[in-house]
């Protein structure tokens, strides 16, 4: 009788898609009065980020960060290239649910409360009133944010380092799989960046 060997779990394992694979991502841009200027701030760009894994782009202002994060999220369309975001092609809407962005320049309404604010993130996000009672606390106490504050005080009075905090808990709400964070450390003070 002859011995069959078992493949090993390694071989047969499937290994999962990646949260971010993009290849010869492109951007240009027309400018001036008869757009006859061209502008590209992304050239040929290829990445590729496993799930779990954090990842950081670094380079100098005008380097092309901003728009690879927007062209990431379908926030921009690319130029040309082609890509997937968890697993989706770059655009696809289906994903919205499972990613977090705090944009390097965020708008708050500045008559809210931070907890107002982020209730109604929440809930652009479908998320119940029972989850976001749970949920909002916990986040303001992860980003260092007072709850006291946050009920009681309109954003239009907060630091920017309060703001960014709000920010982050802003991105967290919906406990996405996969988060764009541009400029998160703006505004934050040296203990703020540590945490």
């Amino acid at each position: 009788m002859s011995e069959t060997l078992a493949p090993s779990l390694e071989a047969t394992a499937v290994q999962p898609e990646p949260a971010i694979a993009v290849t010869g991502l492109s951007k240009t841009y027309r400018t001036g009065f008869w757009l006859n200027k061209v502008v590209s701030p992304l050239k040929d760009f290829s990445l590729t980020v496993a799930r779990g894994e954090t990842f950081g782009l670094l380079g100098p202002n005008g380097a092309g960060k901003t728009t690879t994060i927007k062209c990431l999220l379908g926030i921009v369309e690319p130029t040309s290239g082609r890509g997937t975001l968890l697993g989706k092609p770059l655009g696809d809407r289906s994903i919205k649910q499972q990613v977090g962005y705090l944009p390097e320049n965020p708008y708050f309404y500045d008559y809210l409360t931070a907890w107002e604010f982020l209730h109604f993130a929440g809930k652009v996000f479908r998320l119940s009133d029972s989850l976001l009672k749970e949920r909002i606390p916990q986040l303001l106490e992860l980003v260092g944010l007072s709850i006291d504050t946050a009920r009681k005080k309109p954003m239009r009075t907060y630091s920017k380092g309060m703001l960014q905090r709000t920010g982050l808990a802003q991105a967290l709400i919906n406990d996405p799989e996969l988060v764009f964070l541009d400029e998160p450390m703006s505004g934050l003070d040296p203990m703020g960046r540590y945490q």
